[in-house]
């Protein structure tokens, strides 16, 4: 059927159309189904009513009170404008309901688009691309894509200019509820219902001034907006409530964020940025996440954070002499970001299920962070990235697959780091405190346990690790990929399969203890020049170095023993006993008499023996009062059996802090 001259045009019974039903060649139209249904039999390539002549453009034509269905697409209006669609429902066609096309002026009321779908692509509700001006009020579009197809969906919007949805329902799409990508312009949403869409509710690439106003986005399986590559977004009194995140940016600017309510998403807000312009946003204190206020400070010198706020996360970009303290911080991508700011000051805070409890990135510097604790975050508890001069105290985290995360920082000091049970795929490395491109990072009295791959992963120069415990690690205490590191008095126990591997030059690992680890002490991938001096090895393999050349230090002309005669070598023993330093013919200054040949070029030339005691990789006077007496042994009965553990050091070499330990701590003293 082709409607080619203006007029009137009725339908006056339902028909039934082996390919394209009805076809409008000419403009100032007007038709009228009268409730009437034309059916189609899904052939490919079939048009229940096309709008579209060859050589020129359509305008002033109506369709009303008419059902489509089963085509491939439902209605296509192509080089038209001035086209309105009143009481329209278009259902199950295979491409799409509605495909606009180089059109403008298109006016879309009171219609249903409805479980528009095909196995292949998925589909669409309604497509809109290179046009102008289309306005959809009133309108429903469910139960278009298919899931699965992540590209199909209800509204899906492309190279278009001042679209706007008013007052419609997109909702239980198996794909997204609202999609515009490549440079489409000033899109409006206004008092909308998108919800329950197995996608995003609304996902906008690569746009620029999109509207986004006094909508509900209830339970979207993702996002309820997702802004990605876009250019000043308004987002304004909107509703977003149980999908896994709220809003997510990434790589947008100018955005105005005003009166928003975030509730009951897995992650509330998320905000992802390739550089630091993408942090400078209008983000007002009337936006909250699960009742609590996110926020926003740009530009901001003295401020404290406290309790009496109780924000839901806190955005800090080029700002300085911040304190925050006695926080609670969940379900954001991250508790509190810090972007190129500085004199910071973290105290008292908890990260309970963010994406990452704190991230510092774009050049902050100055940060100190005393007694966080942070469990259960989807990637990291701290990811520390280009920072510069940080120190952290007493931080406590476990189960993410990530504990510590150090990216290009330099000029960090952590003390008393408590990592345990950081868990995820072996293949990402779930570690207690990963270091990646760092320079000058020191890490002292902390311990990292019971972490699926290692306790420390680094393959940055200048690391220094001082009176650490790695214990019960899946793979191993340590790896440590590049150098020179420094190593004092650490130890690794208990490791599922090495205590340390280490491919560094010029390293020095002194006073440390490898004990129980189950296939190896040390691994030495490569290195040379590196300085190993009194440390204790029981294991029942205790080094193993892989490259054949390597030559390096194994006892130090600069630590003599008590007669200044012989230089200190290591102690090999096993753990039954019966290794090398436990059995060996020694010499009065209790050193081997035979050396200790590990390959050719590596010889430890005086081994220790079981005589020589290396009292000085442990620190017994542990009241600080200068003297070494059974005080130290109360005061540490007493931190054992109140649980305050994290930093007190092995003396049982069993792996475990327990009242062994405080045995052990007991014949050290008294034969001093």
């Amino acid at each position: 059927m082709t409607l080619e001259k203006p007029g009137v045009y009725y339908l006056n019974e339902s028909v039934f159309i082996n390919d394209s039903a009805i076809h409008i060649t000419h403009s100032d139209i007007i038709l009228d189904g009268h409730g009437n249904i034309v059916t189609g039999n899904m052939s490919s390539g079939s048009i229940g009513i096309t709008i579209q002549h060859p050589e020129m453009m359509m305008h002033n034509i109506t369709i009303r009170n008419i059902t489509i269905r089963d085509f491939e697409t439902g209605i296509l209006i192509d080089t038209s404008h001035e086209i309105n669609l009143e009481k329209a429902d278009l259902i199950s066609h295979m491409r799409t309901g509605i495909r606009i096309e180089t059109s403008e002026n298109i006016q879309i009321t009171r219609c249903t688009v409805q479980n528009n779908r095909n196995e292949i692509t998925g589909g669409y509700g309604i497509q809109i691309s290179d046009s102008n001006k289309i306005k959809i009020t009133n309108s429903q579009v469910t139960g278009n894509g298919k899931t699965g197809k992540s590209n199909s969906g209800g509204i899906y919007i492309t190279n278009s200019s001042e679209t706007s949805i008013i007052s419609s329902q997109i909702s239980t799409n198996p794909g997204f509820g609202i999609r515009a990508d490549n440079g489409t312009e000033h899109l409006k949403i206004s008092d909308c219902d998108i919800s329950v869409n197995s996608g995003d509710g609304i996902l906008i690439q690569s746009g620029s001034s999109p509207d986004i106003q006094k909508s509900i986005l209830d339970k979207n399986k993702e996002s309820g907006i997702e802004l990605i590559k876009v250019v000043q977004p308004v987002i304004t009194g909107n509703v977003i409530t149980s999908g896994t995140m709220g809003i997510s940016l990434l790589d947008t600017e100018d955005m105005t964020l005003t009166g928003n309510s975030l509730k009951n998403n897995r992650i509330g807000f998320d905000i992802s940025a390739s550089d630091i312009r993408y942090y400078n946003h209008h983000i007002s204190n009337t936006n909250t996440i699960d009742s609590r206020t996110l926020i926003y400070l740009k530009d901001v010198r003295d401020r404290k954070i406290g309790p009496s706020m109780n924000p839901s996360m806190v955005i800090i970009v080029n700002s300085s002499d911040i304190a925050l303290s006695e926080l609670v911080l969940s379900k954001n991508c991250a508790g509190i970001i810090l972007a190129n700011s500085s004199n910071l000051t973290l105290t008292d805070i908890s990260f309970i299920e963010n994406g990452i409890g704190i991230r510092s990135e774009f050049g902050t510097n100055n940060l100190i962070c005393n007694n966080l604790h942070a469990e259960r975050n989807l990637v990291s508890g701290y990811y520390i990235s280009n920072t510069n001069n940080f120190t952290l105290t007493s931080i406590y985290g476990q189960e993410s697959p990530s504990g510590i995360y150090l990216h290009n920082a330099t000029g960090g000091i952590l003390k008393n780091i408590y990592m345990t049970q950081i868990t995820g795929l072996k293949s990402r490395m779930p570690s207690g405190i990963t270091l990646s491109g760092c320079d000058s990072i020191t890490v002292s009295k902390s311990q990292f346990s019971e972490c699926s791959y290692a306790g420390l992963v680094s393959d940055s120069d200048n690391l220094n690790l001082t009176d650490n415990r790695f214990l019960s690690n899946t793979y191993a205490g340590s790896v440590i990929l590049s150098g020179p590191v420094d190593l004092y008095n650490n130890s690794f126990l208990n490791n599922e399969d090495t205590g340390l591997i280490l491919r560094a030059n010029q390293s020095t690992i002194l006073r440390n203890t490898f004990t129980n680890n189950k296939n190896r002490g040390i691994l030495l991938i490569s290195g040379n020049e590196n300085l190993f001096a009194y440390n204790t090895f029981k294991n029942y393999k205790n080094c193993m170095i892989q490259d054949k050349n390597a030559i390096n230090i194994w006892n130090t002309s600069n630590m003599y023993f008590s007669d200044n005669t012989y230089p200190a070598g290591n102690y090999w023993g096993d753990p039954e006993g019966e290794g090398f330093s436990d059995i060996c013919t020694t010499d009065p200054n209790g050193c081997c008499i035979d050396p200790y040949i590990i390959q050719l070029y590596n010889i430890d030339y005086h081994p220790l023996s079981s005589q020589y005691i290396i009292e000085s990789t442990m620190n017994t006077d542990l009241n600080q009062n200068g003297r070494e007496d059974l005080q130290d042994v109360v005061k540490y009965m007493n931190m054992v059996s109140s649980g305050d553990t994290s930093s007190l050091y092995d003396f049982s070499g069993d792996g475990k802090i327990n009242l062994n330990d405080v045995v052990s701590l007991f014949h050290i003293i008294i034969k001093k």
